[in-house]
């Protein structure tokens, strides 16, 4: 049965709206992150609208992909290229009272804001505060 629809076309209903990118998450504004990194928050903003595939085409993503034995997840792949663009000391989390996972690029300094992922989310903070409010330290 042959589809009625014209190629390269797409019902205008809700559901099937199709953006190029996406992502699934909040991530802090090019401002917020030139406060932090200056001169790195256009280039850390793409990194944020990368597809799992663009992430892989980097070389920091692409090393990250090949030393796993597990697929690592796309939110590590971003961490990871993150990381390499930024110029940071790795990558390190820890857990909250309530069990919530936080993971942030190493700054080597408890206090200095840096990018934090915590539920889901990207945003500019220190992990000392984080760590604090939520009784870790």
């Amino acid at each position: 049965m042959k589809s009625k629809l014209a190629p390269n076309s797409i019902p205008s209903h809700p559901m099937n709206t199709i953006t190029k990118s996406a992502p699934r998450f909040r991530s802090p504004s090019i401002t917020a992150i030139e406060s932090a990194f200056p001169g790195k928050g256009k280039e850390a903003k793409a990194i944020f609208r990368m597809r799992r595939s663009e992430l892989e085409s980097l070389p920091a993503g692409n090393e990250r992909v090949r030393e796993c034995y597990h697929a690592p997840s796309t939110s590590d792949v971003r961490l990871h290229c993150l990381d390499a663009l930024l110029e940071t000391f790795g990558i390190e989390a820890f857990q909250t009272r309530n069990g919530t996972w936080v993971e942030y690029l190493n700054t080597g300094d408890t206090y200095a804001p840096t990018i934090v992922r915590m539920n889901g989310h990207y945003r500019i903070a220190s992990w000392g505060d984080i760590a604090e409010s939520n009784g870790s330290l």
